[in-house]
């Protein structure tokens, strides 16, 4: 079910909203619930027939409320660091694991958004889609939306 941010179940909450940075005009909200993260991109719909907001698409993918500090610890301590000081093997670019019974990737990435900055893509294999008839879930953003952006400093609150 695609949530919508003005009109949230009473279970969920927006935890921040941040400039997506990767795509011009896009926002990025984080959602929280007792058991969940919901990653929610709003972007302007350049198509006025089809929005799932006013004027605006959305994208949602949901991660068990565990992950967030999976992620941290899988890009501060495995894949933004060398095998030397204690990270992956040298050509091991993603880790995949259970988290809270799903099945979680993070895969680094050298090229993501209209920049094509260094980045991830965060795929969650144990949930369809809720915008495409895939499934998988899956957002990327860059290390520049990570540190600059905020990202890392929400997830850690989380």
């Amino acid at each position: 079910m695609l949530l919508h941010t003005s009109n949230l179940p009473s279970d969920y909450k927006v935890i921040a909203e941040l400039s997506y940075i990767l795509y011009e005009q896009q926002r990025l909200f984080i959602v929280g619930s007792e058991n969940s993260v919901v990653f929610i991109i709003k972007t302007p719909s350049p198509y006025p027939n089809y929005e799932d907001e006013p004027g605006l698409l959305v994208f949602q993918t949901e991660f068990p409320k565990a992950a967030a500090a999976w992620i941290v610890d899988v890009i501060e301590n495995r894949l933004w660091r060398s095998a030397a000081e204690g990270g992956e093997p040298s050509g091991k670019n993603s880790v995949t694991e259970v988290v809270a019974d799903e099945k979680l990737t993070l895969r680094r990435t050298m090229a993501v958004g209209d920049a094509r900055e260094k980045g991830f893509i965060l795929i969650n294999a144990s949930r369809k889609s809720v915008n495409f008839d895939e499934d998988y879930q899956e957002i990327e953003f860059s290390d520049r939306l990570l540190t600059e952006g905020g990202l890392l400093d929400v997830l850690r609150k989380l």
